[in-house]
């Protein structure tokens, strides 16, 4: 998974807090350090999967990051400590019908920030897996298995992409195993 993480405090207890449990966790984390150039930024976000914003004081930057990502349909963490009142855009954001399935305010202390974090991850793992179709894969099979593959997608009139992405999804609800591991996957006690 891939993170692009925000902060303009960066020698924060916190800031440092978040990027040393995305890093815990074997994320893919992004961020302004990592793109320098001014247009790289905005290239960046096309490949992530989320933004996480540390929002204790919002600047133009991380504004401009929150409204990119909305609009390329990524889900955006804003974090913000107990007790501080969120900005008034993102209030205003929030009351969007369909922005509000994206932009996730969550409030923390110290002490339950990775909570915090790791509830937002869970949920992107566990979102619509049919928007989550972008990873190409190659299969290769032989003759035998195509030949079944072309005989029951025929049987059941559905394309063989479809019909063996379904029952892989089978397999996947109904394995106990990988079920757990989804529970704790980034829990940081695990």
């Amino acid at each position: 998974m891939k993170i692009y993480f925000y902060s303009n405090q960066r020698d924060s207890a916190e800031t440092k807090a978040i990027n040393s449990y995305l890093k815990k966790l074997g994320l893919e984390i992004l961020g302004d350090e990592s793109s320098q150039a001014a247009g790289s930024g905005e290239n960046t976000l096309h490949k992530i999967d989320a933004l996480v914003v540390e929002a204790k004081k919002l600047d133009a930057q991380a504004g401009y990051l929150i409204a990119l990502s909305l609009s390329l349909g990524k889900d955006v963490l804003c974090l913000l400590p107990q007790g501080k009142e969120a900005d008034e855009a993102l209030l205003t954001l929030q009351k969007d019908k369909t922005l509000v399935k994206k932009l996730h305010l969550a409030y923390y202390q110290s002490t339950d920030l990775a909570n915090v974090l790791s509830d937002f991850l869970e949920s992107l793992d566990n979102a619509d897996l049919n928007e989550l179709f972008n990873i190409k894969y190659t299969l290769r099979v032989s003759r035998r298995i195509n030949d079944y593959l072309n005989w029951k997608t025929g049987q059941v009139a559905r394309p063989k992409a479809d019909w063996l992405r379904d029952q892989i999804k089978g397999i996947l609800d109904s394995d106990q195993g990988y079920q757990n591991y989804l529970k704790g996957k980034y829990r940081q006690d695990k």
